[in-house]
């Protein structure tokens, strides 16, 4: 799709060259250490992180990617949350000081900002969200040259912002208004799949209060739909319906019993941010990714699936060969590069497509993809579902534990079971752990003060043992009755 003539004006003015005049360290920012998580960075506002952080934040940002390459340019978009206008305020004044022209998106999905990266004139994107984090909680996603920051990148920024590092620019960066991408975005969705304009199925979509609203009207909208109908979507940072999860069934409750009252519907979640989706259905419940990857990989005929180290022996059902990753987006894209696929995902409903998409998560991409093999297949939703075999599994339970702490329980119980030498073992993202009835895994959540933990039995009765037995590998470091209140 072409580009507007006002785009292409602030095309030609962007490549100007700037340069670094000056870098000022002043001492210590106040955002703690733990709030730089493997893949972004986010913190409760007001009792970890202010508004006023992002400004150091933004100047930090900008010294480390520009100590990587050329940063001429950002895009910026952010999410609904109360405090995410006061912290683009922020960020706004560190990239006019910096001499970085920002390209601003207002509120909008995570994956509008990662196609706007795709379609301006910019170096990075930052996303101003906490995700699926309650309401209280915000933060920041961070790609350059459209690859996340992420890891010890997030790490080296850290340390430049305790530092407090100002960067001073030859010149003062420009605000552009690009809010037109979310038009862009669902004119391309539209276009892509305007066969999708036949689909029939009675459907509700919770919004969850979150940005995929305002998206989805206008995309029901274009493609003349009026079987599909919207639940909470209006745009509320305060989220005063249902955190915005919808891998969570307690927060899908009420679009659970919508579908009761409608037979025949099927129900969508998307997340906050709506960069994650959830398929749910009267009679299955919520579909768990994993099944839902399954889904895909045999639509798409795949012969390499990569899904994260939670994911169930369900995916072995899909005749490709399965290869895990470590649990986190950056990890599955680039297993996808090395091995060559074209699906990957992870059981948090994170979906990554290459075949006809650049291979970034998009919860609405995911769902259109969905609705595509329903109509292809010319069956309902509760029928499809139903074809994947029967799994004896938990869902991802996150358990309560200190960010400065939850490592060290991992790491000891990776010791011991490797000590005693009974089970086969994988390591590659906390340790999985299989017996001959089924797998365990542990691991520290990357984004919460959380153990997660799963399994997988061939029996219920399997399965209760082997819940017991990640109690009795837990207790020495967590209170009984928490454990037995999140996984029994």
């Amino acid at each position: 799709m072409a580009l507007s003539s006002s785009f292409l004006c602030h095309i030609l003015v962007s490549l100007r060259l700037k340069f670094i005049v000056s870098i000022v360290y002043v001492r210590c920012g106040n955002m703690q250490k733990q709030l730089f998580r493997q893949y972004d960075i986010r913190g409760k506002i007001g009792t970890e992180i202010s508004p006023d952080d992002f400004y150091y934040l933004a100047h930090a940002t900008i010294h480390y990617l520009q100590q990587q390459g050329p940063l001429l340019a950002i895009v910026l978009g952010m999410d609904g949350r109360v405090h995410s206008q006061a912290i683009y305020q922020e960020i706004a004044a560190a990239c006019k000081m910096a001499g970085v022209d920002v390209y601003y998106l207002g509120v909008c999905s995570t994956p509008i900002t990662t196609f706007a990266h795709y379609q301006l004139p910019v170096q990075a994107s930052f996303m101003i969200t906490a995700s699926h984090n309650p309401a209280d909680y915000n933060g920041l996603k961070i790609s350059y040259q459209k690859v996340a920051v992420e890891g010890e990148k997030l790490q080296q920024i850290y340390e430049l912002f305790v530092r407090k590092t100002i960067v001073q620019g030859d010149t003062s960066g420009l605000l552009f208004d690009a809010t037109e991408m979310t038009e862009m975005y669902v004119t391309t969705l539209v276009e892509q799949f305007s066969h999708l304009k036949k689909f029939n199925q009675p459907c509700f979509i919770d919004c969850g209060n979150g940005t995929a609203g305002p998206i989805l009207e206008k995309l029901i909208h274009k493609m003349g739909w009026k079987n599909i109908q919207l639940l909470f979507k209006e745009v509320d940072g305060t989220y005063p319906n249902h955190t915005a999860d919808p891998t969570d069934m307690k927060n899908m409750t009420f679009l659970y019993d919508t579908l009761h009252q409608n037979p025949g519907s099927f129900g969508v979640g998307l997340d906050g941010d709506c960069d994650r989706v959830a398929i749910i259905t009267a009679t299955q419940g919520l579909v768990s990714a994993d099944r839902l990857l399954t889904l895909f990989a045999q639509a798409m005929q795949a012969q390499v699936v990569i899904a994260d180290i939670k994911s169930s022996t369900v995916l072995q059902s899909s005749g490709a060969q399965i290869i895990l990753a470590a649990t986190g987006c950056a990890n599955i894209i680039q297993a996808m590069h090395e091995h060559h696929a074209v699906i990957g995902g992870e059981l948090s409903g994170h979906f990554f497509f290459k075949d006809r998409h650049d291979g970034y998560d998009d919860g609405i991409y995911a769902m259109l993809r969905y609705f595509e093999i329903l109509m292809q297949k010319n069956t309902d939703c509760d029928t499809f579902v139903a074809t994947l075999p029967e799994l004896f599994s938990t869902k991802d339970i996150r358990i309560p534990c200190a960010d400065t702490y939850k490592f060290q329980v991992v790491q000891e119980i990776k010791t011991q079971l490797i000590a005693d030498q009974q089970f086969k073992i994988t390591t590659v993202d906390g340790i999985r752990f299989e017996t001959l009835d089924g797998w365990a895994l542990i691991r520290a959540a990357n984004t919460q003060p959380m153990i997660s933990v799963c399994c997988q039995a061939s029996s219920p009765i399997k399965l209760q043992e082997m819940k017991r037995f990640l109690v009795l590998l837990l207790q020495p470091y967590i209170e009984i009755k928490i454990l037995e209140q999140y996984i029994l």
